[in-house]
């Protein structure tokens, strides 16, 4: 039997111990490796746009003035190719989101939601399956192919201009400082002599003179699974420093079918909370309250002298420091969580990283920090270790109950819940954690519904369960309110407007 092929790339940083002359020609590369980024993407954007056809890694290039070689080309071509078809994904995700919530006709929709995963978004022409309808409404793609409507294909550019303008902007590849550089132009050997371990011999704008650079692994490396990639991932920092990944390749751990599901909510105290009650994290949020400051502080001054942001080092390096912050703090949880429990699958949510006592400048840096660490984090346990990960709508999370599921937004009440109905009382973030493990374990992932269509739903299974509406509920409660004058409290039998309920006749309505 044939071996199967490695399929999952992991780098890691190593130490390197080259010197001055090395460094300087190995960075006056880079000059060159953006420009070239630079005009590749432009022919692959052209393409794609204009004649409708994929990203291709093997497409003839057209001439353009570089220093480059041939060989160096290709390793650019091919880091635009990935982080173009990176950027197509995140896109087709979005536009999943907005066919889903729109009140087109359901074929309409089918049609277009078969166009975006074909990937046809300026496809000039395309073809369709012909849909048939099971009895019970479940639709089916038959083998028979029809050609799509041209205003079909018009309504699929269309919103894929909105999602490229308003949401997944188009990825400016020649600005990054890291170089990808494959077999062809940086090879990786292991070290003859005990000094060094590895070496990587890359090629620079000076034909026949490559450099080596030696390379010092660690523990951690070398316990990694996977054979040594010849690749290397060298970036080239603001001073002209250099930092060299490797690459390991191994072939990804089977899913586990043994082990506990556990669900994950992103808390407003703790970092993460889980549906056993674990609130785990504790310290991130006051190291932020107190970098916060200092951010602000820095913001305000920068700005009063008229700096732009982006171009100031102090400020990026600023940034860096919080996103290193936060993805270690993910790490560090989530390796303690697969430590404490024995875990086959994670469920969350789309988290909201906004938090309250943030500033706003913050709260976008920990969500773009946050949620990059957590979807990376969640991607490489389930390549190394197995444990899958299950997404739910996080539509209302915070507000349903875990117990009745009574959903209002008195429910919470900062860090504290408690339900309006049952009296139900517990942390919040627990609350939410427990209501995401409940909505997965009843199958209701819903990830491309609507916000209204989910509170329709959630009210619709509340009436069912329990014979009363949700407007019944709220007049009970405002009737109690009217005759008391004060806030509703909960009664020993758990209903929290039970004395009100029973004199209205609504306890009699319960099943």
């Amino acid at each position: 039997m044939a071996k199967s092929k490695p399929s999952v790339a992991r780098s890691y940083l190593l130490v390197h111990k080259a010197n001055a002359a090395k460094i300087n020609k190995i960075t006056s590369v880079l000059t060159e490796f953006q420009m070239a980024c630079k005009t590749v993407q432009a022919q692959q954007m052209r393409v794609f746009v204009q004649d409708g056809e994929k990203f291709w890694n093997r497409r003839g290039l057209q001439p353009f003035q570089t220093r480059l070689s041939e060989r160096y080309k290709r390793s650019v071509q091919n880091q635009v190719v990935m982080g173009l078809s990176s950027w197509l994904e995140l896109s087709k995700t979005a536009i999943r989101s907005i066919i889903a919530k729109s009140s087109l006709p359901s074929e309409v929709k089918a049609d277009l939601w078969w166009l975006n995963r074909s990937g046809a978004h300026y496809a000039k022409e395309a073809t369709l399956p012909a849909w048939e309808y099971l009895p019970n409404g479940t639709r089916l793609a038959t083998p028979e192919r029809r050609a799509a409507p041209q205003e079909t294909l018009d309504l699929l550019r269309a919103i894929m201009k909105h999602v490229r303008k308003h949401q997944v902007n188009v990825p400016k590849l020649w600005q990054s400082r890291t170089m990808m550089l494959d077999g062809t132009v940086a090879q990786v050997e292991r070290s003859k002599t005990t000094e060094h371990d590895l070496w990587v011999r890359v090629s620079t704008l000076e034909k026949g003179s490559p450099v080596w650079v030696p390379l010092k692994t660690n523990r951690f490396f070398n316990e990694a699974a996977g054979e040594l990639s010849n690749f290397a991932q060298v970036s080239i920092l603001d001073d002209n420093s250099i930092k060299v990944r490797l690459v390991k390749k191994s072939v990804p751990a089977p899913a586990k079918t043994d082990g506990i599901d556990i669900s994950l909510d992103w808390g407003l105290r703790s970092t993460f909370a889980t549906d056993f009650g674990d609130q785990l994290g504790r310290s991130l949020y006051p190291w932020l309250r107190q970098i916060d400051k200092q951010l602000t502080s820095l913001t305000s001054e920068l700005q009063r002298k008229r700096i732009p942001l982006k171009s100031n080092g102090r400020y990026q390096r600023f940034q860096q420091r919080i996103r290193d912050y936060v993805k270690n703090e993910i790490n560090r949880i989530i390796n303690r969580l697969l430590r404490i429990y024995d875990i086959k699958s994670i469920t969350v949510e789309s988290l909201d990283f906004r938090n309250g006592g943030l500033s706003r400048r913050m709260n976008r840096i920990l969500s773009r920090a946050g949620r990059a660490a957590i979807q990376s984090k969640l991607a490489s346990i389930a390549e190394t270790r197995g444990v899958t990960t299950h997404k739910v709508n996080p539509a209302y999370t915070s507000q349903q109950c875990s117990g009745c599921g009574y959903t209002a937004k008195n429910n919470r009440n900062n860090l504290h819940f408690k339900c309006r109905f049952c009296g139900k009382r517990l942390n919040a973030d627990t609350s939410g954690s427990r209501t995401i493990a409940m909505r997965r374990s009843h199958g209701h992932v819903d990830l491309y519904v609507s916000r209204q269509a989910i509170l329709q739903r959630l009210d619709g299974e509340f009436e069912n369960r329990w014979g009363l509406s949700f407007s019944d509920v709220k007049e009970a409660h405002c009737r109690t309110k009217e005759r008391r004058g004060k806030t509703l409290r909960p009664t020993t039998d758990g209903l929290a407007c039970a004395p009100s309920a029973q004199q209205t006749g609504l306890m009699d309505e319960l099943p």
